[in-house]
């Protein structure tokens, strides 16, 4: 038990680190593996599921493009997501260009090519809005521009 809890406790470090290591090799042509990135979705997925308890359920009829309106665990899931990877500026709102800038460097060219147009629609048209609803809508908006993106967001 002290050991599960020490793992826990140790995930965010290593999301971190993983993230870090993809800046740093920005300038070569060292993208995460396939098997690498289901890794990272299920570190993020461990970490911001014991902030916000979501059911297996939610993310399966998310990926059906079943969206929940009234479930904010769902929205504040997706926020803890983006700013767990540092996709959230400090005004607090999800960085199209550090998006950018973190998929290039990270998803293999295959990935980016999908990821790309969803990024470019998806994130920075909610002015304004708060953390948690932009974050879902720019899930959402992912499943409309590309339903086959929601396989690399962290679900």
């Amino acid at each position: 038990m002290v050991a599960r809890k020490r793992m826990y406790n140790m995930l965010p470090t290593t999301v971190l680190l993983a993230i870090i290591a993809a800046t740093v090799l920005k300038d070569c042509d060292a993208y995460l593996s396939e098997a690498a990135i289901k890794k990272t979705q299920q570190m993020l997925k461990t970490v911001c599921s014991k902030k916000h308890s979501i059911e297996e359920d939610v993310f399966t009829d998310i990926k059906k493009g079943i969206f929940p309106e009234d479930n904010n665990n769902i929205k504040c899931y997706f926020a803890c997501t983006f700013k767990t990877m540092q996709l959230v500026n400090q005004k607090g709102s999800i960085d199209k260009k550090m998006f950018k800038d973190k998929m290039s460097a990270m998803a293999p060219p295959n990935v980016f090519k999908i990821l790309l147009p969803v990024i470019e629609q998806c994130t920075g048209i909610d002015k304004g809005e708060e953390l948690c609803q932009s974050s879902y809508n720019v899930v959402k908006c992912s499943h409309t521009v590309d339903p086959k993106s929601l396989e690399y967001l962290p679900m």
